[in-house]
């Protein structure tokens, strides 16, 4: 796929320069409303969508510890880890041991999701010695961005495709409606899922003052998003705190396009092959300064 391209700064000679690196700006809140994306849209999600399933193909090992940063990678919205596997696959070639998530198919409350991801990511953490990487899609990548906010000792680094991490809720009809039948589940006794506390009540106005605290300045944070996503609004990706980086992809193509991809590899690749060591109860996380450049 071809991202739209202007950088903040000249791209290196021998990195193609066909994104957009944005700097931070503030974002108005939008209405917790339907988002109607256009037709081609929906098509190019189609089309993603069934892509991603045709390309699954063999597993890949884990490569050898103390390469290339861990990583956990989380799903989207009634996804899986499964959804997931090209992206796992496309690091464990580049020397990136990685791992799932955990959370299942992501559809329970947001607070347990992401008290689930910590169990995990400090389980990772402990067998691998060191900080890990978070890589999120989606509802997946707000949830990674709360994991970073409350754990930033355990997290390396962390990097969003398509995540709606401005706490405002603009979301496709299909996924309005996937939403209210899970509130119907859970009204019904099927507790495990999401509740309409969740997304519209105390729960969620708890979720949205956390996602407007200041960000670990110390932790990096990139945000991938797309103007031609079919299924969130964009605009609820641009994040202040983040680096912003524009492609021109489907949402549902986030985890299999060759430029997110990139993008991916490249972010990872800014953490270190070695990383810093897990800290012990005293000290201070070290500072990291954020990437802001191009690919």
């Amino acid at each position: 796929m071809t991202a739209i391209a202007t950088t903040s700064a000249p791209a290196p000679a021998d990195r193609p320069s066909n994104l957009i690196v944005d700097a931070p700006k503030p974002v108005a809140p939008l209405p917790s409303t339907d988002f109607l994306p256009d037709a081609e849209a929906r098509r190019q999600e189609a089309h993603a969508y069934r892509s991603m399933l045709g390309l699954l193909g063999r597993p890949v090992p884990q490569p050898r510890p103390g390469l290339g940063v861990p990583v956990v990678l989380v799903p989207g919205f009634i996804a899986g880890d499964v959804s997931m596997t090209i992206l796992s696959r496309h690091r464990r070639r580049h020397d990136h041991r990685t791992f799932r998530s955990g959370i299942g198919a992501n559809l329970g409350c947001t607070n347990a999701m992401v008290e689930r991801l910590i169990t995990r990511l400090e389980a990772v953490a402990a067998a691998e010695g060191r900080p890990v990487a978070l890589v999120g899609h989606s509802r997946g990548g707000m949830i990674v961005n709360l994991v970073g906010r409350r754990r930033p000792d355990l997290v390396a680094g962390i990097v969003v495709l398509s995540a709606p991490v401005t706490g405002t809720l603009s979301v496709a009809a299909p996924i309005r409606r996937q939403l209210e039948m899970l509130y119907r589940l859970n009204r019904r006794g099927m507790h495990s899922v999401l509740s309409e506390d969740c997304v519209t009540g105390d729960c969620a106005a708890r979720i949205t003052a956390e996602l407007a605290a200041p960000f670990p300045h110390d932790v990096p944070y990139t945000s991938v998003y797309s103007p031609t996503d079919a299924i969130i609004d964009w605009r609820t990706c641009l994040d202040p705190a983040a680096e912003l980086v524009q492609v021109r992809a489907p949402h549902s193509g986030m985890g299999t396009d060759p430029v997110v991809l990139a993008i991916v590899a490249d972010r990872l690749a800014d953490l270190g092959p070695a990383g810093d060591p897990l800290l012990t109860s005293g000290q201070s996380a070290p500072s990291r300064s954020r990437a802001r450049a191009a690919l």
